[in-house]
């Protein structure tokens, strides 16, 4: 007996449903190679912000999503221009607010514009924020942890804000560990590594295109202190250093070293330009 036309088989059926669901399911979402959020907090303005950072393929949009599900950044490049205009990398540094919880710890001068400790972590609570991408039709995703543990600030012991040094020999630049946090809410700390930076100030405002020249490192968490190599130095000059302790959460906080000068320049013009 013939199969009445336009029957087919259950079997038939099984087969062509599971291929149509296979076509419609998208496929997993790709990680991103980085994500990262913190606080960083200089010591010596007694500010404090937020930075974000990612890492991925290329992605044409995104947003970073709060642990309350608030967008708290969302960024677009060009659409159909996948090849060339992606988003491979992004940093974003938030603005740094004074603080007047540290303003007063710290012994900073009071800025009209401080806002509290608690307005800043309030904006930015602890917790999961979530990296969402997408480049044509494929989906990526991250996570990043903030937390609300702060490091103190290095204590610098040398140089000397406004030293003259010897451009022919090597500098020593030293501070004491850090143990504490910044403020005893923000604690308890443990301190992973330190960073750093010293950059040649001499000329304030350089040439369009040309970057100001700078050495910075990071070191780990036993060394308290840095090795700035006779190479890097040169006569008539003035640097600026600073130094910067990292907490395990990610969390960063800076001391400002000041300036220190290479002959001939004198003691009177060892001063930031």
């Amino acid at each position: 007996m013939k199969k009445p036309i336009g029957l087919i088989p259950k079997v038939a059926l099984t087969g062509v449903a599971l291929a149509t669901a296979a076509a419609g399911a998208a496929a997993p979402p790709q990680p991103f190679k980085l994500t990262n959020i913190h606080l960083e907090t200089n010591a010596s303005a007694c500010d404090m912000g937020i930075q974000m950072a990612f890492d991925t393929d290329g992605i044409t949009e995104g947003e970073v999503e709060g642990p309350r599900e608030q967008v708290v950044f969302s960024f677009r490049a060009v659409d159909g221009m996948e090849g060339t205009h992606d988003i491979t990398e992004g940093f974003q540094e938030r603005v740094e607010p004074p603080i007047i919880d540290l303003e007063i710890a710290l012994g900073c001068e009071p800025s009209e514009d401080a806002i509290s400790l608690n307005e800043l972590l309030t904006a930015w609570p602890a917790g999961a924020y979530e990296f969402e991408g997408r480049s044509g039709s494929t989906e990526f995703e991250g996570k990043a942890r903030l937390n609300h543990k702060v490091p103190a600030g290095p204590e610098i012991i040398a140089p000397e804000d406004g030293d003259i040094v010897a451009h022919d020999a090597h500098l020593l630049i030293r501070w004491k560990k850090v143990t504490a946090p910044l403020l005893p809410r923000l604690g308890p700390v443990e301190v992973v590594g330190y960073h750093a930076v010293v950059v040649d100030i001499t000329q304030p405002v350089l040439p369009p295109g040309k970057l100001k020249t700078a050495l910075d490192a990071d070191l780990s968490k036993g060394e308290t202190s840095f090795l700035v190599p006779k190479q890097y130095l040169e006569p008539n000059r003035i640097y600026e250093f600073e130094i910067l302790a990292t907490e395990r959460g990610g969390n960063q906080t800076i001391t400002e070293g000041g300036v220190f000068c290479t002959p001939p320049i004198t003691p009177a013009r060892c001063v930031k330009p």
